[in-house]
């Protein structure tokens, strides 16, 4: 069995760089458009609508391995910087088990702390909450979702939870050894339940 000494889930949020790792084809304004595409492509550089911190997040980060201990992925409160128009909020960071960073995940607002890496490695599990931006805003409903993550950081598809509402918490997720059934455990003021999730032709 060969064992690793890891530093501090800390040490390694604080040294790793909090700018993205694109592994896509880049921005529309790198990509190639043709001499006409080109000269007609205006900046989409927008403004990003401030999303709340979730009041209910402890803050702390989660640690989760892949099934094969070749990678950890860690989610922790990002930190608030000058440039960005956003308040702190949760982001993944994907580690080799060398604690060498691969991948910076996409913004998502509204991440929660729930995490699970599937154990055939496909796979992060994480969930999001629908947060309002105030009493006015009747576009989102507060309740939770399941969003899928890729090792590269990208989003994979996700689904919505049943039976939760505004004032639920989810407080974990878990996948079967078989990496068949994710388990959420949702905190309801009429009692915690947990769901069972299973997947065929691409339906959870």
């Amino acid at each position: 069995m060969v064992r690793y000494t890891l530093p501090l889930v800390s040490d390694i949020i604080n040294a790793s760089a909090d700018a993205p790792i694109n592994v896509g084809w880049g921005s529309k304004e790198t990509q190639f458009h043709g001499s006409i595409g080109r000269a007609n492509l205006k900046p989409s550089a927008q403004p990003t609508k401030q999303v709340p911190e979730d009041p209910q997040d402890d803050g702390f980060p989660r640690v989760s391995w892949r099934g094969d201990g070749g990678y950890f992925v860690v989610s922790s409160l990002a930190r608030q910087t000058s440039q960005s128009n956003n308040a702190k909020g949760r982001v993944l960071r994907v580690y080799s088990n060398e604690a060498r960073l691969q991948s910076t995940a996409e913004t998502i607002p509204g991440l929660e702390s729930g995490l699970s890496w599937r154990p055939s490695g496909n796979l992060i599990a994480s969930t999001q909450k629908e947060v309002r931006a105030g009493p006015s805003d009747t576009q989102r409903t507060g309740k939770h979702a399941v969003v899928f993550f890729e090792r590269n950081g990208l989003v994979h598809g996700g689904f919505n939870l049943r039976g939760d509402d505004e004032d639920s918490r989810i407080k974990h997720l878990a996948w079967s050894s078989d990496s068949n059934v994710l388990a959420v455990h949702i905190e309801r003021a009429q009692g915690d339940v947990v769901q069972l999730w299973t997947t065929g032709n691409y339906h959870w």
